[in-house]
């Protein structure tokens, strides 16, 4: 008796096992999720000159990349930045960010005055070593705070960023990465 119950059970978990295998739906695979859009793309090693201004507070900053490749306070002309606040984070940040999304396409003034750009919160400037200049504006964050309105200047496409994007150059303007005062 006891064999025949165990063989019994065998025959019925090869069964659902066979069941499971050939009849039971399969899920079709989930697509692969769209690459994000970069607004602009550049390599680091190309940048020079970065401007980072804050229009509505009146405040700018300016670096510049020397002949040791290190970065330096720009305007006067001044010491290198800080590398461990600086880190290599902020070119690769300037180099190209993946945008969460394109929002408007060959937005009219009235649309881009509604994602904040009549008065950008932030304007970047950077020039290249070929000396190519590029244009980014940053508009008003979204509704829900999580992201910023971003555009190229010459340009009327608008996409968002994540605010911590934002934040970085932000506090790059207003808590600039001076180097701290020597120990004596």
């Amino acid at each position: 008796m006891r064999l025949g119950s165990i063989l019994t059970l065998l025959a019925i978990l090869i069964a659902l096992g066979v069941y499971f295998l050939f009849f039971r739906p399969t899920e079709p695979p989930a697509p692969p999720p769209e690459p994000r859009p970069f607004v602009w793309s550049v390599d680091t090693e190309e940048l020079q000159h970065m401007v980072l201004s804050l229009p509505q507070e009146s405040k700018t900053e300016e670096f510049v990349k020397h002949e040791d490749r290190y970065w330096y306070f720009d305007n006067p002309p001044g010491p290198m930045v800080d590398v461990e606040r600086w880190g290599g984070g902020i070119p690769l940040l300037l180099s190209g960010p993946g945008a969460e999304r394109l929002i408007a396409k060959d937005a009219t003034e009235e649309r881009l005055a509604v994602f904040g750009f009549s008065a950008p919160r932030m304007e970047i400037v950077l020039t290249l070593e070929n000396g190519d200049i590029i244009g980014i504006e940053v508009g008003d964050s979204t509704p829900d705070g999580s992201a910023y309105y971003i555009k190229l200047a010459d340009s009327k496409d608008v996409y968002t960023v994540d605010y911590s994007w934002y934040d970085v150059f932000e506090r790059l303007v207003l808590e600039p990465p001076y180097p701290p005062p020597e120990e004596d």
